[in-house]
C-alpha cells in the first residue's frame, strides 16, 4: 500500500449471498453476540423466524480457523466445520444455532484484527456467519450482550438496543471494534460522521488527531459539495509506527474508514499527513470491485492533491510538484503488463504505485480535457455521481462508473482514455499537457510555473 491508502476489498465467499423466494415476507434472522470481558471469546446465537437455516457459511475465507472446538451447535447435533461452510441437515424451521469465536491478538490483514491495549479492532468479517439461501427482502438485525463498560462499534444502522444489517455486510469487508469508551460525533455539517478511537487515552495529542480528521473530511467535501454520504464510522487505531498513517475505506454494511497512525503523532506530524482527505474521497464513489483499483484508487490520489490546495493545506505548486513526481514513480515502477493486468493483480504483484498513479494520470488527462471543452468539469461529474450513487449497496464497475461520469461530462471522455491505456503497459503520456499548462518539475518541493498557453486551465485545477 502507498502511505495510507486503500479501496474497498471483497472477502465474501460467493454462495453466501444466495436468495430464495420469500414465503411470508415476514422472515427475520437475529444475531445475539456476547463477548467476555477479555474480549477475546465471542458466543453467537443465530435464531431465524420464518424459514429454515439449510445452511451455514464462513463470512470470508478461513474464518472457520477461528470457531470455537471447530463447531457449530444446534438442539440436536453439533456439527464439525472443517472448511468454509457446513450443511444443516437436522435444524427445524425457526430452530436457532449457535457458535463460538476465540479471537487472537492480530490478523494478516492490520484493518482485520488488532488489538490496542484492552480495546479490539475486530472486522465481522471475521465472526458474522451468515446462513445460506437467505428469503428475499429479509430483516436482518443483531443485538449485542457486552460487559459493562464495553461499546461496539459498527458501521450498521443503530435501531433503539439493536442494530439492523444491510445484506452488504455479508458481501464485502466491513469494519468493527469494541472499545472502553463510546463513539462521538465529530462536528461536520451535513454528515453523522462516528469516531471511534482504541486506546483513546494514549494518543499523545487526541485533539490534534480529532482536527485532522475533521480536516480531511472537509477537504474531501470540497469535491462532492458536502460529504458524500449521510453517515460514516470512522474506526482510529494508534500504533506504535512512526511515519504516515495507514488507512482503508470499506463498504461491508455501510461506509467505514479504518486508520492506523502513530500514537505519538503531533499536530505538526499530521500536517503533512494525506491519509484521511485520501480515504474520505473513497466515499464518493460506491464499491468496486478490486480489479477496477486504477479507477477508484486513481481518482482519490489524483483529487488529493488537488483538494490540499484548493484547501490552503499545500499550494498549487506544491500539489502539481507532488502529482509530478507521483507521475514519474508510477512510470519507473512499470512491468511488460498492460495496466488492466496490473490493477487485476496489484495486491499480488505489489504494483500500488503503477496502478494508483496512472489512474491519477487517467483522472488528471480527464480533467483537462473536460476544461479544454469548456463544458461540465469533472469536479461536476464526479459532484452530480456522488449526489446519485455514493451511498449505493449495488455492486458496480468501472465501466458503468464511468459512463455516468462520461453522461455527465456530455462526451466519451474518461471512457475513451481508459479504453486507450488500459490495454498498454507503457504509462500515460502527459508531458504535452504540462508542456501546454506551463509546468515543470522544480526543487524544494514546488513546481515551476511558467507562461503557457492553458496557464488559465492550470490555475483553474487549484483554485479554491
Amino acid at each position: 500500500m502507498l502511505g495510507g491508502a486503500g479501496g474497498s476489498t471483497s472477502v465474501r465467499p460467493g454462495h453466501g449471498a444466495r436468495h430464495r423466494p420469500a414465503e411470508t415476507g415476514t422472515e427475520q434472522l437475529t444475531y445475539t453476540v456476547r463477548i467476555d470481558d477479555a474480549l477475546r471469546q465471542l458466543e453467537i446465537e443465530l435464531c431465524p423466524r420464518g424459514f429454515r437455516m439449510e445452511q451455514l457459511v464462513a463470512p470470508s475465507a478461513g474464518a472457520q480457523a477461528l470457531l470455537a472446538r471447530g463447531k457449530i451447535i444446534t438442539p440436536k447435533v453439533d456439527y464439525s466445520c472443517p472448511g468454509e461452510s457446513v450443511d444443516l441437515v437436522s435444524l427445524g424451521r425457526d430452530e436457532c444455532l449457535r457458535y463460538g469465536i476465540e479471537l487472537g491478538d492480530r490478523a494478516a490483514d492490520p484493518t482485520s484484527l488488532r488489538r490496542v491495549a484492552r480495546d479490539l479492532l475486530s472486522s465481522p468479517d471475521l465472526w458474522l456467519w451468515l446462513p445460506s439461501p437467505l428469503p428475499e427482502g429479509i430483516r436482518i438485525r443483531a443485538h449485542f450482550a457486552l460487559p459493562e463498560g464495553v461499546y461496539a462499534h459498527l458501521p450498521w444502522t443503530p435501531a433503539g438496543n439493536e442494530w439492523q444489517i444491510p445484506e452488504s455486510a455479508f458481501r464485502w469487508k466491513a469494519a468493527g471494534a469494541f472499545s472502553h469508551a463510546p463513539s462521538r460525533q465529530l462536528p461536520i455539517e451535513g454528515v453523522d460522521l462516528r469516531l471511534a478511537a482504541l486506546d483513546a487515552g494514549s494518543l499523545a495529542d487526541a485533539g490534534a488527531v480529532e482536527a485532522w480528521l475533521m480536516q480531511g473530511a472537509r477537504t474531501s467535501s470540497l469535491l462532492f459539495g458536502g460529504f458524500p454520504v449521510p453517515r460514516a464510522l470512522v474506526i482510529a487505531v494508534p500504533r506504535d509506527h512512526p511515519g504516515p498513517a495507514f488507512g482503508m475505506a470499506l463498504r461491508g454494511g455501510g461506509p467505514a474508514v479504518v486508520i492506523l497512525l502513530d500514537r505519538q503523532a503531533s499536530a505538526q506530524d499530521l500536517a503533512t499527513d494525506w491519509t484521511a482527505t485520501h480515504e474520505f474521497l473513497h466515499l464518493g464513489v460506491p464499491r468496486l470491485p478490486p480489479e477496477d483499483a486504477w479507477l477508484f484508487e486513481g481518482l482519490a490520489t489524483y483529487y488529493t492533491e488537488v483538494l490540499r490546495a484548493r484547501a490552503g493545506i499545500i499550494t498549487p505548486e506544491q500539489a502539481f510538484q507532488h502529482l509530478l513526481e507521483g507521475f514519474e514513480r508510477g512510470r519507473k515502477n512499470g512491468s511488460p503488463r498492460t495496466l488492466r493486468e496490473e490493477s487485476a493483480q496489484m495486491r499480488e504483484r505489489q504494483s500500488f504505485f503503477r496502478v494508483y498513479w496512472a489512474g491519477a494520470a487517467l483522472a488528471f488527462l480527464t480533467d483537462v480535457e473536460a476544461r479544454r471543452a469548456r463544458g461540465p468539469s469533472l469536479d461536476d461529474a464526479l459532484r452530480a455521481f456522488a449526489a446519485c450513487c455514493a451511498s449505493s449497496e449495488a455492486d458496480w464497475s468501472a465501466a458503468r462508473v464511468l459512463a455516468r461520469l462520461d453522461h455527465s461530462l456530455g462526451a466519451r471522455r474518461f471512457q475513451n482514455l481508459a479504453d486507450t491505456w488500459l490495454a498498454r503497459a507503457a504509462f500515460p503520456d502527459l508531458t504535452a499537457t504540462f508542456r501546454a499548462l506551463g509546468v515543470s518539475t522544480g526543487t524544494h518541493g514546488s513546481a515551476i510555473f511558467g507562461a503557457a498557453p492553458e496557464a488559465a486551465l492550470r490555475d483553474a485545477i487549484m483554485a479554491r
